[in-house]
């Protein structure tokens, strides 16, 4: 069996910074992550990279009267009110134009032009799934509003990312009955099970650079329908107080893909495109330094590169021949 690299980027804009930080302050990094992207896209064509672009649901509107048509009866009940969208409608522009952080149909395009790209779904508003108040049959009304709008845009999207990599059963299941093939879960490892979050965070971090939690890699399963393609590594944007540590953060990825191409596992790397929206030129070197060692990887081991879609097709057919 040969092993895969899955790349996949949240593609969100601003929209999953709303209670971080003001816009004012990372206004900087979601232009220029969207200035990246044709720049990724080159990259990715250039190693031979299929990727999905996770997009959320608003992103697609021409025009905020347009994406108004396709606001849920129910929205999201969240007790930090901070986590709803839809009152930012209020402060913003309507279109690409006079709002660039919050729409992106033109860069959408691109994107689904560019060979081996995939567009799936990073939900329509942005949706959190194990945030207070919330409840399931909103996620299913958010769920079905991000299938619509990209549906009449003209992409059959069948993979999601979820927020945050939130959720549970109940979601899953809301995400196989409106068609969805393929999510992909958070890292299945002890870090991610902390329940103290700055003790989390730190060990996260630690994390990227040395190999507490092992290598990553896996096999991809069916539940009931849909198929888990969990991350197994976050591409973290370089931090300047620990840029000394760059070149150990490029090595641990670098031996989980090995891992993977020997041992015929997945491996799934994912960022977002406003990480690299700063110090772009250095990313996108690391970026295509990884790259370079997938293409060792396939001319050694046989290494694919598929989207999340590719991918879970592959794995139903693996799974029919059994």
């Amino acid at each position: 069996m040969k092993g895969t690299l899955i790349v996949s980027l949240d593609f969100e804009l601003f929209w999953g910074m709303l209670e971080v930080c003001p816009l004012e302050d990372y206004q900087d990094n979601v232009l220029g992550g969207r200035a990246a992207i044709p720049r990724l896209l080159e990259l990715f064509e250039k190693y031979g990279i299929h990727a999905t672009w996770a997009t959320v649901g608003f992103l697609f509107a021409e025009s905020y009267e347009e994406l108004a048509g396709y606001f849920p009866e129910q929205l999201p009940t969240y007790a930090d009110e901070r986590l709803l969208p839809y009152p930012w409608f209020r402060k913003i522009g309507s279109t690409e134009e006079t709002a660039p952080c919050f729409y992106a149909p033109s860069l959408i395009s691109q994107v689904a032009k560019a060979p081996g790209q995939e567009i799936g779904s990073h939900s329509f508003s942005h949706f959190y799934c194990r945030e207070k108040g919330q409840i399931p049959e909103q996620f299913r009304q958010d769920m079905a509003a991000a299938k619509a709008i990209a549906r009449d845009k003209g992409y059959d999207i069948t993979s999601v990312v979820l927020p945050r990599n939130q959720t549970a059963p109940e979601y899953t299941r809301v995400l196989r009955e409106l068609g969805f093939t393929a999510y992909r879960d958070e890292e299945n490892d002890w870090c991610h099970k902390i329940p103290w979050r700055p003790l989390r965070r730190m060990m996260k971090l630690a994390d990227v650079y040395f190999p507490l939690t092992g290598l990553g890699g896996y096999r991809p399963k069916n539940e009931n329908g849909i198929w888990n393609l969990m991350g197994s590594r976050m591409y973290k944007p370089i931090l300047k107080p620990l840029r000394f540590m760059e070149r150990v953060k490029l090595h641990r990825i670098k031996a989980q893909m090995r891992h993977a191409a020997k041992n015929g596992l997945t491996f799934h790397l994912w960022w977002h495109p406003h990480n690299v929206g700063i110090l772009t030129g250095e990313h996108l070197a690391q970026l295509e330094e990884i790259f370079v060692y997938y293409r060792q990887l396939r001319e050694k081991y046989g290494m694919e590169s598929l989207n999340m879609r590719e991918a879970a097709q592959a794995e139903e057919e693996a799974w029919n021949r059994k």
